[in-house]
């Protein structure tokens, strides 16, 4: 009655819905495993460039960003349950913990690889952190306006409709944050566009830039254009699969490469990516001296430097104008 009053028809909660929950946290489940063979190899250096933190946030943001769809597309019950607190659920968890999180992410990502390829400045200090804080000291403080707003000014539990609903204006703002956010992004990347790296950083830029702005062209035009989508079933899940399409691409085009090398060829892919890094002349930029022997236990992790004297044989690495000398051992 609710949905035809508003001349909508609603679709029931049925078999699909629990299909696509069920399916979906498996995957959230199986990349749950990967991020901790991530965190646990952390100091693997081919994982290490790609900065196991960030993509640890990352899915721990994904994940909040699913979390956060079950309850705002309408998935799952919602009536006796803690998923009618819409502001907790639908704003902070979905909103603020994941959408504008990982758009965070990937932002802080290309002004890492800004600073130290362009700039030659190192990722840390005051004034790296400084624009990275004030990014999440904004987040917070928005959170903690829509929290003391009234629901009917922010984000409200409807009952009729056993569904959330979000304050237009607010929901305006959200989404001129996020354009925003991709725009800044998008001027970061364009400014990296002539960096000399070795190991695809800039494509990784470009495609998760990209994915992000088709998540949001996408997600714009759902909430905007069709703003009842959570009454129809192939809309609500098509929204959900979207959603986590987009997260996943952009974490497994980051690690993909490194983390199946690691976990199927990990001392042969180590020397193939030192002999690269070495050819290309960053070891600076990698944090890795040419000038030290670099004593990778068998778990291939560079835990111990030392110069020796230079040697030939067949684990040597040479490059013009430098050596790097390089053995597996305990």
């Amino acid at each position: 009655m609710a949905a035809q009053s508003l001349g909508m028809s609603l679709d029931m909660r049925y078999t699909g819905d629990l299909v696509i929950v069920i399916l979906l946290s498996c995957i959230y489940g199986i990349n749950l495993l990967a991020t901790l063979f991530v965190l646990i190899n952390r100091n693997y250096p081919p994982i290490r460039s790609k900065g196991p933190l960030i993509l640890v946030v990352m899915y721990i943001s994904s994940a909040c960003w699913f979390i956060g769809d079950l309850q705002v597309n309408g998935h799952v019950t919602l009536v006796n349950s803690s998923m009618t607190d819409c502001r907790g659920y639908g704003f902070w968890v979905r909103i603020l913990l994941g959408v504008c999180n990982i758009t965070g992410l990937i932002s802080i990502r290309a002004y890492i690889f800004y600073r130290i390829f362009v700039r030659s400045l190192p990722a840390r200090g005051f004034r790296f952190f400084l624009p990275i804080g004030t990014f999440f000291a904004c987040l917070l403080a928005i959170g903690i306006v829509i929290s003391v707003l009234s629901p009917s000014k922010s984000v409200e539990y409807v009952p009729h409709l056993d569904l959330c609903s979000m304050d237009k204006p607010l929901k305006i703002t959200i989404y001129v944050l996020l354009w925003v956010m991709d725009g800044f992004t998008s001027v970061i990347t364009w400014r990296n566009r002539n960096i000399k790296s070795s190991f695809r950083e800039l494509r990784e830029m470009v495609f998760s830039l990209v994915i992000m702005f088709t998540a949001l062209i996408f997600n714009t035009a759902m909430q905007f254009a069709h703003p009842y989508y959570p009454f129809k079933s192939k809309y609500r899940i098509a929204s959900t699969i979207f959603d986590t399409a987009a997260c996943n691409a952009i974490w497994w085009g980051i690690m993909a490469k490194p983390f199946f090398q690691c976990l199927f060829r990990r001392q042969q892919y180590l020397h193939e990516w030192m002999t690269k890094l070495c050819e290309d002349g960053l070891q600076k930029e990698y944090q890795v001296s040419s000038s030290q022997t670099m004593y990778a236990n068998q778990d291939g992790n560079m835990d111990q430097y030392k110069e020796v004297p230079e040697v030939k044989d067949s684990n040597s690495i040479q490059t013009t104008g430098s050596r790097m000398s390089f053995r597996y051992g305990n």
